[in-house]
């Protein structure tokens, strides 16, 4: 999985696809899963899971797949959307019950996997995706916890969300997507960052520190962050 061409290769392809078309609705969530690959069979993960998504793509889409590359090591990451929460049920059951989907691909998935985690999230109000026009970049997930509560930070992060955009575009970058955790660790502001390549991401991080307006709003409701750079795979 240490490939950076963007996208899956093989039978199946599970890039950030600009065929998916932009969600209309505020009700779609998204559904962030990791996982902690065993460090002696990462290159077995890689090989099996981009040779055989088809296999889980027949039940439903992948947003995205990305491999950590710092702040995170042997990790993997995907974002799978659901029109809603009846809809990520009744895939879960059609998936337990597919000798395929359910049987191959998620058991030898799990045989090379220590430790697998998720939380749900839903995009920001007033917010769209933004899917990327070409493949590869870097990316990186930003994931904010807020001292305040959301019917605080969150108008805040509205109005400051513009001047976020206006560094990112200078520089040839994107917001991909802004979300809120619904389930899983609450309280938390989740963006997710695409840039050209590493050296734009430190260029765009040191703008983003000279911006008066953003730096308000982070010590004003931030209380910690945590980011990991991701590789497209």
């Amino acid at each position: 999985m240490m490939q950076t061409t963007g996208h899956l290769t093989g039978q199946s392809d599970c890039r950030m696809s600009t065929t998916l078309s932009t969600p209309k609705v505020i009700d779609k969530i998204y559904e962030f899963r990791s996982y902690d690959v065993k460090p002696k069979r990462m290159a077995d993960f890689v090989e099996f899971t981009v040779r055989n998504m088809h296999m889980r793509h027949k039940h439903s889409k992948c947003l995205g797949y990305w491999i950590s590359q710092y702040g995170g090591l042997n990790q993997v990451h995907h974002i799978w959307p659901y029109d809603s929460y009846e809809h990520r049920m009744s895939v879960r059951n059609a998936i337990s019950t597919d000798p395929v989907a359910g049987g191959k691909f998620v058991k030898t998935v799990l045989s090379m996997v220590d430790k697998q985690t998720n939380k749900i999230l839903r995009l920001l109000p007033e917010t769209q995706l933004t899917l990327p026009s070409e493949n590869g970049g870097v990316y990186e997930l930003c994931t904010y916890r807020m001292k305040t509560l959301p019917t605080i930070w969150l108008p805040k992060v509205v109005l400051s969300l513009k001047t976020a955009q206006e560094v990112m575009h200078k520089s040839g970058s994107s917001i991909v997507g802004t979300f809120v955790t619904e389930y899983g660790r609450n309280n938390e502001l989740i963006f997710l960052l695409r840039y050209p390549d590493f050296d734009q991401r430190y260029r765009c991080y040191e703008n983003m520190l000279h911006n008066p307006q953003w730096m308000s709003l982070g010590t004003r409701v931030l209380f910690f962050c945590i980011i990991t750079v991701l590789i497209p795979n």
